[in-house]
């Protein structure tokens, strides 16, 4: 990469630092066939754009809330729904953030594919491979294949989350997507087997995370990338994963190094919080907020 490049992209305020490494550089790199961005969370003023979606659309949703009528509330909802595809278009479509991951994509050839997951939520897939795009199409179509399969029947023992997401209790789709992301092997298994029975993987993985710094310093590497759970804080996979991240982050150019120290830290500290924050989202979840 032209250094007159690499100087912008890292200059750039619009793309957050831990997305540069993560989302951009690794695929980049060759060090992960793709990489994920939720949007807008992992954007610039992210969660305030989600505030600022659910502001506009807060006067319907309280009409709606009231709404008796089974085909009135029906028809209220399909209103709602395209509220707020419209309200994430202008809000967050048309951010200054938004278009600068689109454009670093670009510049850096990089391929895309974003997929919506909800009216307000999107998946950024980026990667290089043409080939690799051919496995994302098809992991998220066998995801709304698995989602509709759920809605149509969901069984008794189906709660509000294995409804919303059907396919992070499905073993098989688990396994190709953590494929397509670049973990290892032994970690996908790891939380696909405690996922498909019913093991909370944060709980498990922020308490494996405690119980060995309460005996040993842990290497942050382990954490290689956001969000990603490994069998074991000592797994020698994903150390050697971070290892080989770190050195290719260094060789591109040095100042890269002390960048990515902190990123390893900050995805040490949210395995920690996971649980909080998953209890959180799981109780807004409930109540239907």
């Amino acid at each position: 990469m032209e250094s007159n490049l690499l100087n912008e992209f890292l200059d750039n305020p619009l793309v957050l630092p831990k997305s540069k490494l993560e989302a951009f550089l690794a695929p980049y790199l060759g060090l992960r066939p793709a990489s994920q961005v939720t949007i807008p969370a992992e954007l610039p003023k992210g969660v305030e754009m989600g505030q600022r979606i659910d502001e506009e659309v807060k006067p319907h949703l309280m009409k709606l809330q009231s709404v008796t009528d089974m085909q009135a509330r029906a028809l209220g909802v399909q209103v709602l729904k395209k509220m707020l595809e419209q309200q994430f278009e202008a809000i967050v479509e048309g951010s200054d953030a938004y278009k600068a991951y689109y454009r670093w994509a670009e510049e850096l050839g990089l391929r895309n594919n974003q997929i919506k997951v909800r009216p307000t939520v999107h998946e950024l897939y980026l990667f290089k491979e043409k080939g690799t795009g051919g496995r994302i199409r098809k992991l998220m179509n066998n995801r709304e294949k698995i989602r509709r399969k759920t809605q149509r029947r969901p069984g008794a023992d189906v709660d509000p989350i294995r409804f919303a997401y059907p396919e992070e209790y499905d073993e098989k789709w688990l396994l190709r997507n953590g494929e397509v992301l670049g973990y290892p092997d032994c970690c996908v298994k790891s939380y696909a087997r405690d996922r498909v029975n019913s093991v909370n993987v944060e709980t498990r993985a922020a308490r494996q995370l405690i119980d060995t710094l309460k005996e040993t310093e842990v290497d942050t590497h382990v954490y290689f990338t956001g969000f990603f759970f490994p069998c074991s804080p000592q797994c020698e996979n994903a150390l050697s994963k971070g290892h080989l991240w770190a050195d290719a982050f260094s060789e591109l150019d040095p100042r890269l190094s002390g960048l990515y120290e902190r990123v390893l830290l900050m995805n040490t500290e949210l395995v920690l919080r996971q649980p909080e924050l998953i209890s959180k989202y799981m109780s807004q979840f409930k109540k239907g907020n």
